[in-house]
């Protein structure tokens, strides 16, 4: 079977690799679609140390069952989106719901572990969520960047999100651009896209931002004031994750804001501790989603309660994906969001 391979700074290979060997239970998934995800790319770049070659990346996949147990509960020809990060469901982050953080695996495609760009992936049961045949299966493949976008929007209660004037999200790649769809779901008023893209800001527009700021062009804290009537953001949502954003995300808050970062390119950033600590701001952490947080984004999608086509913007064979991710380096506009790599 064809396998796509990240082999080190900005080197890709398709390689002929043997099909996956079925343990006891699990069942033989023939990939249709893998979104390349912002961290692949990052990954990719050499930039992360999140992604350790060789090895195979990818964990935004949806695809059809292969080869099924005789005993299990799913059969040969149903469609599924794989749930990528493994948990135990016996530890005490399990027992809270915390399978995000469950010590027992790491993600799908990340550091060593083997990713779904590939042709067969063998899957456990209970990561295997059937959907419906109304989606396609790159739009059921968006489920998972729809899951961390939706678990970051939740870190908000519903009355913080009812209560706030201002909010902001900051990086409008794919997650950020989903994000800003999940909060005007929830009811969240002026919102604020931050991106150096114009082509991105547009398309936030399109997701349901009410106001854009490109910190190539403008001042980025004299947009915000602006904006807010000089009020600042009663939150901000950060979704890149390099220092200047980092800050730029403390820096726009009220007194007493919250920050919820999403972005993961950047181990370590300086940022304003006095104004923390001397303004009673809120900064959390948002690692990828929950099994319910993932189940809900399905439904979501099936539902059509949001809509992503603005976000799926291009498509490549499997066999293509090395130029998948060099087209992705020329990506200066911004205008690949969301690319697929298909079967």
């Amino acid at each position: 079977m064809k396998a796509l391979y990240y082999l080190g700074e900005k080197t890709m290979e398709l390689r002929d690799i043997p099909l996956p060997t079925l343990k006891p239970g699990q069942y033989l998934i023939r990939t249709r679609s893998n979104g390349i995800c912002g961290s692949d790319f990052e990954g990719y770049l050499g930039k992360t140390g999140r992604r350790l070659p060789p090895m195979i990346m990818g964990h935004e996949v949806a695809g059809i069952i292969e080869e099924a147990p005789a005993l299990g509960k799913f059969g040969k020809g149903e469609r599924v989106v794989i749930f990528p990060k493994p948990f135990c469901g016996e530890c005490e982050y399990c027992r809270k719901g915390l399978v995000n953080v469950c010590p027992a695996g790491v993600c799908m495609g990340v550091l060593d572990q083997p990713g779904s760009m590939t042709e067969f992936v063998a899957v456990d049961e209970k990561y295997l969520l059937p959907f419906a045949a109304t989606l396609s299966y790159n739009e059921a493949a968006m489920t998972e960047p729809l899951a961390v976008a939706y678990r970051a929007a939740h870190k908000l209660s519903d009355r913080e999100l009812a209560e706030a004037e201002h909010c902001l999200v900051i990086g409008v790649g794919p997650i950020g651009l989903l994000t800003i769809a999940v909060l005007k779901l929830r009811g969240a008023r002026n919102i604020i896209a931050c991106d150096a893209s114009d082509h991105r800001l547009g398309v936030a527009r399109q997701m349901g931002a009410d106001f854009s700021i490109n910190p190539r062009q403008e001042d980025f804290l004299d947009a915000v004031r602006k904006i807010t009537g000089g009020k600042m953001c009663d939150f901000a949502i950060e979704a890149v994750g390099i220092e200047a954003t980092a800050s730029n995300s403390i820096d726009c808050l009220r007194i007493g804001g919250t920050v919820i970062w999403i972005g993961n390119a950047q181990k370590m950033v300086s940022v304003n501790m006095q104004k923390i600590v001397t303004t009673e701001l809120t900064v959390k952490g948002n690692y990828v989603y929950g099994l319910e947080d993932f189940k809900e984004c399905l439904r979501l999608l099936e539902e059509r309660r949001i809509d992503i086509t603005p976000v799926m913007t291009d498509e490549y064979p499997l066999g293509d994906g090395v130029q998948a991710f060099r087209d992705q380096e020329n990506n200066r506009e911004g205008k690949i969001l969301k690319a697929f790599l298909v079967n």
